[in-house]
């Protein structure tokens, strides 16, 4: 083997590594991250709730199944200031990256080169618009390409990888949500597998998976939300609240990575079509999730994965080619073969580690306040803090702000709503809308909730509220930072003459 490739990071590392500097040293933006922290401070202070303690009209109950993430997050940002959470998912998203690259090579069954190459970049196109937010779907996406893994190679024969899946099961209940397609993946892989070799010992080591993909569903109810945590997904993706969340919607075509996912769905139909046979084991779990992606574009970056598999091992199989011009032929066949020369004898996928490894040191030893490491345009930090030293109350705010508020202001700042969505009853969201827009009965909201302060923006539609409450008088500006306000209720203005 010749001594340059030792060093020389192969196409899925280069990817790793830029990501890695990149997510590294970016700032934290993402409002979802803060109540993340705030969830993962109260349970290492209290331990674990039913009863929101971040609210008052959080009476649907909280499930902190991500209460791994949010308690990762607050250990790193101890050990690391700010830097912590942002070092954690770029590693995350850098894991990815390159386990979705072997994951890939095993499908192919051969030389990894341009479709290779070509498939993996389709992937992260649709996997792309999640890597700038700090949020725990990273440790979904990469438990999966676990999950992946362990399934390909119990297609090959290993029937001992079975055994992961339990203990993947218990990891992955406690991170994210998307914990159910675990067992989901396993289960209709299992299926496949049996009506691709209907022979009884097929039939035997499908059963036996099946068997597994019971016992991972059921170590998830192994965490502190027990047996709760079995229904939670199904019961969060139909609550009426979850279809206005953005990525819950259908495949949203303003975006690139929906054209990119939609080109990966159908490269895929057309390998399969052409491959003189077809594996079920693939394709039954792909077209699954592939069309549950249409409607909910938040399982796209998922379905992708099956997606690029299911290419990959299809066009493996096939025995059609082209007919090009002989000169375009060579050209394409010369590149081919050096991508896949270096594909297979680069050496230098430790790079990404190792920029992280030294990132880590760098903050370890000069941790930075989470106030010095956030995007200030985003996050409001002088408002937080104008809060902090006023007495403890009712905060009316906005959705995206509310995690910010408890973790910086604390969980003594009753917040109105946040975007962990779930603990809030429909009409609490039906309220919440009635005062953004004020529509008819928002004074009675406003009356009911009788709250101490007011955390808003300033720009439209958030200027409606303001514009109203600044005409009916009893409020005073406290602070002002970027687009938001802190006002403080003026209770002897506002109170009922005797």
């Amino acid at each position: 083997m010749r001594k340059r490739f030792l060093l020389l990071p192969g196409p899925a590392a280069l990817v790793a590594l830029w990501l890695v500097t990149k997510l590294g040293l970016s700032p934290l933006k993402n409002y979802d991250l803060f109540f993340h922290l705030a969830g993962g401070r109260f349970v290492l202070e209290h331990g674990f709730t039913r009863v929101d303690p971040f609210s008052l009209t959080g009476t649907a109950g909280w499930v902190p199944h991500e209460w791994g993430f949010g308690v990762a997050c607050v250990l790193l940002v101890k050990l690391l200031g700010a830097a912590g959470p942002a070092l954690f998912v770029s590693g995350l998203v850098a894991a990815n990256v390159l386990v979705l690259w072997g994951a890939l090579g095993r499908a192919a069954s051969g030389p990894r080169g341009l479709l290779a190459v070509a498939t993996l970049a389709a992937v992260l196109a649709v996997q792309s618009p999640t890597w700038p937010q700090e949020r725990p779907y990273h440790l979904g996406h990469l438990l999966f390409a676990f999950a992946v893994m362990a399934v390909l190679a119990w297609r090959a024969g290993n029937d001992r990888v079975l055994w992961a899946f339990p203990v993947l099961g218990v990891l992955w209940a406690n991170v994210h949500g998307s914990w159910l397609l675990g067992p989901a993946l396993l289960g209709a892989t299992a299926v496949g597998q049996a009506l691709d070799v209907p022979t009884p010992e097929s039939r035997q080591r499908s059963v036996k998976a099946l068997g597994f993909c019971v016992a991972m569903f059921l170590a998830a109810g192994l965490g502190p939300d027990g047996t709760a945590i079995y229904l939670y997904p199904l019961h969060h993706s139909v609550l009426p609240s979850t279809q206005t969340i953005v990525e819950w919607r259908p495949l949203d075509l303003d975006m690139g990575a929906s054209w990119a996912y939609l080109a990966l769905f159908g490269a895929t139909l057309f390998a399969v079509g052409q491959a003189p046979t077809r594996k079920v084991a693939s394709l039954l779990p792909t077209l699954v999730l592939g069309i549950a992606a249409l409607k909910v574009q938040r399982h796209a970056p998922f379905a992708g994965v099956l997606l690029g598999l299911a290419l990959l091992e299809h066009a493996a199989r096939s025995e059609r080619r082209f007919a090009l011009p002989d000169s375009v032929r060579r050209l394409f066949e010369g590149v081919d073969r050096r991508v896949a020369t270096w594909s297979a004898e680069a050496r230098g996928n430790v790079w990404p580690a190792v920029v992280l490894a030294g990132l880590v040191t760098v903050h370890a030893r000069t941790p930075l306040p989470i106030e010095a490491g956030v995007r200030h345009a985003t996050i409001p930090l002088k408002v937080f803090e104008a809060l902090r030293k006023l007495p403890p109350g009712k905060v009316l705010n906005r959705f995206v702000i509310g995690g910010p508020i408890s973790y910086f202001a604390g969980a003594d700042y009753k917040v109105f709503i946040d975007s962990r969505n779930d603990p809030f009853p429909m009409a609490i969201h039906d309220d919440y809308e009635r005062l953004v827009w004020s529509e008819p009965g928002w004074e009675d909201v406003l009356t009911r909730y009788d709250p101490d302060y007011l955390v808003w923006d300033t720009v439209n539609p958030g200027n409606i509220l303001l514009d109203h409450l600044r005409t009916r008088g009893g409020w005073r500006e406290a602070s002002r930072d970027g687009e938001y306000v802190l006002w403080i209720r003026d209770r002897a203005a506002t109170a009922t003459p005797p």
